[in-house]
């Protein structure tokens, strides 16, 4: 199993750190989700996981639960599924645009043995490592939360 990785020079850096500048009020996540933004993290689902838990056996409840493995999610997003969910989500057309753009034009090519292969266009994912991406999965995921589910 072999796993693309993309090599953002600082150019893009800067560029995705202008791009949240301009946009960050635009871009911020339901106050409900953990993963994939500052100061949250594992630790905070962890902790309202156990305590929602706590509180619903302590009333003689039962819980289930279900776990999504994400692993590889940043792979899976499409790009005109993500330029869409932009739009539903009233961000400015010309972010969306400058995105579309950014991600027109990303191509790859392998590096198997010294040898360069084909280039070819990528159509799915965010950029691995790019400082945009998780704020752009964070967006494109916003309808698959954890859900705790209770009798």
């Amino acid at each position: 199993m072999y796993r693309g990785i993309t090599l953002s020079p600082a150019v893009s850096k800067l560029f995705e750190h202008v791009l949240i500048e301009l946009y960050e009020d635009q871009l911020g996540s339901d106050h409900l989700q953990f993963g994939f933004k500052k100061e949250h993290g594992c630790v905070h689902a962890l902790f309202t996981f156990k305590e929602t838990t706590k509180y619903f056996v302590s009333k003689g409840g039962e819980v289930f639960c279900a776990f999504l493995d994400a692993s590889k999610a940043f792979d899976k997003v499409l790009h005109c599924g993500l330029l869409v969910k932009l739009l539903k989500k009233n961000i400015s057309l010309s972010f969306v645009q400058i995105l579309r753009n950014w991600y027109r034009k990303l191509n790859a090519s392998v590096l198997w043995n010294g040898v360069y292969g084909r280039i070819f266009p990528i159509l799915c994912g965010v950029r691995q490592g790019g400082v945009l991406s998780l704020m752009l999965f964070s967006i494109y995921n916003i309808c698959a939360r954890l859900a705790v589910v209770y009798m």
